[in-house]
């Protein structure tokens, strides 16, 4: 398949300079709905003058005092709301180790401040709708359970909307590190991962009134978004509410630790002035302390949080749960990694990738997500795999950087000309395919997904034709039968 791309590309650009009149939405678009967080007015933007934003939602109360380290609480306001910034991502681990994405690649981390009031999400809709009701991505970012959040350059997805006008992408904030993932004797576990769970439950209840189908949702997700996904997945099962999975580089088992072992927690109590003290009262005393003190004494730390496997919301044996069928079935999954994750990873040289790096790629990205989809194929479900290969320089600078981590996103979001110089013919043609590719699967997974052009990406299955490589030997899209990231894992 040839995307004529010139003529894609006309479109988009008629589009955009149409100077669509914001104060006259189509379809009975409009900028003003009432949602069960509050009355919010959007705005639409001159660089996206057909999209309708929402920014800084509220989905749950301020997680800060008593309801720190617990379980969010859904806001529920009549009040009006200006929904015109991003609010503060999440607190985030303070780290000065240069890394591909601080020294070249910026455009990847979060572009905004940092709060414990963060449990806010995004929504992008259309203005002229192409119809009433319209597929919805729910988002969920990665950044190593450590960091991360909506508000990042290159996942603002208003140009792809610009250009489809055809589905909606809501982005969410969530709790991170150890204001997420505390792991306290009495403490909730995993009140990270009940954050995303609660801005799924907001998207059913309110995407109607911004022109989505509550019943035509995928949850997305990359790296720890990913294996977010995935623990959602098997969470879930019988009331996923989505109707689809997309992880891009991760899976269900990455960064997942063993419960019952508090002592992690207990560590840093006592770095802040809470040791010695019972469960409930340390608990208690860590509430009261200020919250950058707790973020600058665990940053300072050896002291890791992450998911915990409390098999509620996350598990421990997820081999077992697929083949017991206690995991949700019918919804199928996209998964798949990029050809060069270490570049992402591990100690930076800019002379080139180290083997360290290499090998950091496999051991949490590649080989995990290698396993559980052949675990996946084993026990019946079904999946589409993936392998992205892209090198393109207005995203990698560097020729060795490559299709590291998180490099196709620009690719899926459409940002990726817009910081490093325009896109090559052949950019343009991998992202639009994939952007229908991944729409496709959104407005209908139980159908392969296709690109409006002649391809269709099948199921995955050993062995045959079946996995689709992105941006590789010229070629926007092509289908192996054996993936080299299994030869990597052997």
């Amino acid at each position: 398949m040839q995307l004529n791309w010139k003529h894609v590309l006309g479109v988009a650009t008629c589009l955009s300079a149409a100077g669509v009149d914001a104060s006259k939405p189509s379809n009975g678009a409009t900028l003003k709905v009432k949602t069960t967080s509050g009355q919010l007015t959007g705005f639409i933007n001159s660089t996206a003058p057909a999209v309708r934003q929402f920014l800084g939602v509220p989905y749950a109360e301020p997680p800060v005092d008593a309801l720190r380290f617990q379980p969010p609480k859904r806001k529920h306001s009549s009040k009006a709301i200006k929904a015109t910034t991003y609010a503060p991502s999440c607190l985030q681990k303070l780290s000065t180790t240069a890394t591909v994405y601080t020294e070249y690649m910026q455009e990847f981390l979060i572009n905004g401040g940092q709060s414990e009031d963060c449990l806010y999400l995004n929504v992008y809709a259309p203005l002229n709708p192409t119809a009433k009701k319209l597929p919805v991505f729910i988002y969920i970012p990665g950044g190593g359970f450590t960091g991360g959040g909506a508000d990042s350059l290159y996942k603002i997805p208003d140009k792809w909307i610009q250009r489809t006008q055809s589905h909606i992408i809501v982005t969410m904030n969530y709790r991170v590190n150890v204001f997420g993932f505390p792991n306290a004797a009495d403490a909730s576990q995993n009140v990270g991962l009940l954050d995303q769970r609660v801005v799924v439950e907001w998207v059913r209840d309110n995407i109607a009134a911004f022109g989505g189908n509550p019943k035509q949702m995928t949850l997305w997700g990359q790296s720890a978004g990913a294996a977010s996904v995935g623990m959602y997945g098997y969470s879930y099962p019988k009331d996923l509410i989505v109707k689809g999975l997309i992880l891009d580089s991760g899976a269900t088992s990455t960064l997942t630790t063993k419960a019952g072992n508090h002592t992690t927690f207990s560590s840093l109590s006592t770095l802040v002035g809470c040791g010695g003290l019972s469960a409930a009262k340390e608990l208690a005393c860590m509430q009261g302390v200020d919250a950058t003190d707790i973020q600058d004494a665990y940053s300072g730390s050896t002291l890791a949080f992450s998911p915990v496997g409390d098999n509620v919301t996350a598990y421990t044996n997820t081999t077992d749960r697929l083949a017991r069928g206690l995991v949700s079935k019918k919804e199928p999954w996209i998964m798949g990694v990029n050809s060069n994750e270490g570049a992402g990873f591990g100690t930076y040289s800019e002379s080139g990738m180290t083997p360290g790096q290499f090998a950091t790629g496999l051991a949490a990205i590649v080989c995990p997500v290698s396993t559980e989809i052949q675990n996946r194929v084993k026990f019946g479900y079904d999946t589409y795999r993936y392998h992205y290969s892209g090198n393109f320089s207005n995203i990698s600078p560097l020729p060795w950087i490559g299709a590291t981590h998180s490099a196709e996103l620009p690719l899926l979001f459409g940002t990726h000309y817009e910081y490093r110089g325009n896109s090559t013919e052949f950019e343009w043609e991998v992202s639009y395919g994939m952007e229908a590719l991944w729409l496709s699967f959104a407005s209908n997974p139980q159908r392969d997904p296709r690109d409006g052009q002649g391809t269709t990406w099948p199921k995955y299955r050993e062995g045959r034709d079946t996995l689709a490589v992105f941006a590789e030997d010229d070629k926007w899209i092509q289908f192996v039968s054996e993936s080299v990231d299994d030869g990597y894992c052997s």
